[in-house]
């Protein structure tokens, strides 16, 4: 391909030379080198050069910026700015130059790029005009046919609203090929339960869809070309009239589109059903009426859809009304909890008041119960999805994979296991692939050594695994070593590796539910698969609370000062005496904006927090959402824990993923409070 020609317009004679030189070595042909915008003016007039080199410092009125204006008005030729550090405060002139810039002092590399580039994306542009120009050519030319076409449909009616619908299509057909416009977000409404019938301004059917043909009885051949109240006959000959007088003055005059109501149609099947129908009219594109449309659904049905909708509304308010008495029961709750078990510590033991304080603590226990059957059934806000208890699991799973064969496993697994939020069946044939993996490779026979732990928010040195709560599940086979090089090329794609596939399999099932395979070798242990599963972590006030009876005892002062803010003063009062037991400085706000300037003035008196509890909600004010980030902003040290008589929210469901250190679910007691700050703290 031949090289564009090139003029360069610089007023240092010595660049000049030096830039034309450079494009001279590459094969360019410089056809001018002018030292001024109106010398590049008449260059460019007589000279069509391909490309234009500009100085963007030029002296004169003409300075770099203008000339390149009108040298690309004029010739339309695409124009590059040559710049040096001095130019900097001119750039801001040129905010989008054309074709960029190069420079000073020059680079060959970024020369040739520049110009490559310019001449390439000039050549685009010409296409994609001359793209346009033939799309003119093709939308003119079929502006003609449809004139013509649409006057000879106006004599045949029977075909009108078909060929129009054709020739429209094949338009936009023929104008989306030539640009590649994807058209995928142009859906058209379908429904299958609906009936349409299209006719003329005869009310002959010009096209009738599956639906109606279905509900009706008739076929597409019958139906077409048929009267549309022959089709849709009306079973009562009074309604047959006022629906034929609507059709035939919406096809004539100017009535708009109309509901119908219910109308009772004499099927070719001999029953007699009742349809919601609506009428409108057909226009062309100079606005004339050329037909009718008519749609019609099933009325029972149509009764059916608006009872469920009002169903399902109904539910949600329920459900809505539901959420919030639990929230409020779960305030309430927490209040009378801390409040019982500041009372039972002013109260000795064998007392018959203490007793009486244990009962009640004990039926409020019972109350939380239900609270959280009513979040649990009534919550819309996270699923949850199901989850599997693994310790049972994973015995179960390793001793049936390996029966028969002579490899046994020895399970070293903790009972305290967390759970993980996956489906049962899915963590099942995970582990079926891993066990059967080992067994198969195991010839000789061998023991399989299973364990597992908790690892809380931290991300342990194995490859892919993202800081969060995680079950880790360790075989080892100690009699199957893999060389740490084969180990590398097991999860590669394409790997030869004989039995890469069978650990890919397990590793992309893995991967897609959130955790991490690894596979590690050493010649003391042989071979150790690490499953790396995502835990549903239960954090402090989301498991049973204490027993009542359990004796509370104050903590060491620990210096440390915590925010509580919440809207109850009740929970504030209550909260407050237990956090100042448990040996901590309290400061209380019952809305995000008081907590806010409290942290601020603590901060600038130098004894900022060390830990702010949020409740979620704040009705009239900022709750845990927007407060949290403002005090991390603040001190990015503060530690932030979230509270919610909303259990299933997702702020207290995933509270790591929101900022948050640890989480206290209302109601709670001391120990829920208690494990939640040394859960902050640790």
């Amino acid at each position: 391909m031949t090289k564009p020609h090139v003029i360069i317009v610089k007023d240092d004679p010595a660049q000049a030379g030096e830039l034309s030189a450079l494009l001279k070595k590459n094969g360019y042909t410089v056809s001018a080198t002018v030292s001024s915008g109106k010398d590049a003016q008449k260059s460019e007039t007589h000279g069509h050069p391909a490309i234009v080199l500009i100085d963007l410092s030029i002296p004169g009125r003409l300075d770099g910026v203008a000339t390149a204006e009108q040298v690309s008005a004029q010739q339309n030729t695409p124009v590059i700015f040559i710049v040096s550090s001095e130019d900097e405060a001119k750039h801001a002139k040129v905010k989008h130059p054309q074709y960029g810039y190069i420079s000073i002092p020059l680079n060959e590399r970024e020369l040739i790029i520049a110009l490559e580039s310019a001449r390439y994306r000039q050549e685009a542009e010409q296409k994609i005009c001359s793209s346009e120009n033939e799309l003119k050519k093709y939308r003119a030319h079929l502006e003609t046919v449809i004139a013509r076409r649409t006057a000879e449909l106006k004599k045949t009616n029977a075909q009108l609203h078909r060929v129009l619908h054709f020739i429209e299509l094949t338009e936009r057909k023929l104008a989306t090929d030539s640009l590649d416009i994807d058209l995928h977000d142009e859906k058209i409404p379908v429904s299958i339960e609906e009936g349409v019938i299209t006719a003329d301004t005869d009310l002959n059917i010009v096209l009738i869809n599956e639906a109606a043909l279905q509900q009706l009885g008739w076929t597409e051949d019958d139906a077409t070309g048929t009267g549309i109240i022959e089709v849709f006959a009306c079973a009562d000959a009074s309604a047959a009239k006022r629906l034929t007088a609507s059709l035939k003055s919406m096809a004539s005059s100017g009535t708009e589109g109309v509901p119908l109501g219910n109308i009772q149609v004499q099927s070719k099947a001999g029953d007699a059903p009742v349809f919601v129908s609506y009428a409108e009219p057909i226009l062309d594109s100079d606005g004339e009426r050329v037909g009718v449309v008519l749609t019609f659904r099933d009325a029972k049905e149509n009764r059916k859809k608006e009872y469920e909708a009002l169903r399902t509304r109904k539910l949600e308010s329920l459900n809505l009304m539901v959420r919030g008495v639990a929230h409020d029961f779960n305030n309430i709750l927490s209040s009378v909890l801390a409040n019982i078990q500041l009372a039972r510590m002013e109260l000795d033991e064998s007392g018959s008041g203490h007793e009486r304080l244990v009962r009640a603590e004990d039926s409020l226990l019972k109350a939380r119960e239900l609270s959280d059957q009513l979040l649990t059934y009534s919550s819309g806000e996270v699923q949850q999805g199901k989850t599997t208890d693994l310790v049972g699991l994973i015995k179960n799973v390793g001793t049936f994979s390996v029966r028969g064969t002579n490899v046994n496993c020895d399970f070293v697994i903790p009972a305290d296991l967390w759970s993980v939020p996956l489906d049962e069946d899915l963590v099942q044939m995970m582990l079926n692939d891993l066990f059967l993996f080992l067994d198969n490779s195991m010839a000789d026979g061998g023991t399989i050594r299973v364990s597992a732990q908790n690892i809380l928010a931290g991300t342990a040195k194995v490859r892919a695994v993202q800081p969060g709560d995680y079950v880790r599940i360790t075989l080892e086979a100690q009699k199957l070593i893999i060389p740490a090089a084969a180990i590398e090329d097991i999860f590669k794609p394409g790997s030869s590796l004989a039995f890469a596939i069978d650990l890919s399999v397990a590793e992309s099932t893995i991967r897609k539910c959130g955790g991490v395979l690894d596979v590690r070798s050493t010649t003391e242990h042989g071979t150790e698969i690490l499953l790396h599963l995502p835990a549903r972590y239960a954090p402090a006030g989301t498991k049973t609370i204490e027993k009542a009876a359990t004796p509370l005892k104050k903590k060491d002062p620990s210096q440390k000062k915590i925010l509580l803010m919440d809207d109850e003063e009740a929970i504030l009062s209550a909260t407050g005496e237990m956090l100042k037991f448990l040996g901590y400085e309290v400061v209380v706000a019952s809305h995000g904006e008081a907590a806010i300037e409290m942290f601020k003035k603590a901060m600038n008196a130098g004894a900022p927090f060390d830990a702010a509890i949020l409740d979620i909600t704040i009705p009239g004010g900022m709750g845990a959402q927007e407060t949290m980030p403002k005090l991390v902003a603040l001190d990015p040290a503060v530690k932030g824990i979230i509270s919610s008589g909303y259990s299933t929210n997702p702020m207290i469901v995933d509270y790591r993923s929101f900022g948050y250190a640890a989480v206290v679910v209302k109601p709670y007691g001391f120990k829920e409070l208690n494990e939640a700050l040394d859960c902050a703290f640790k």
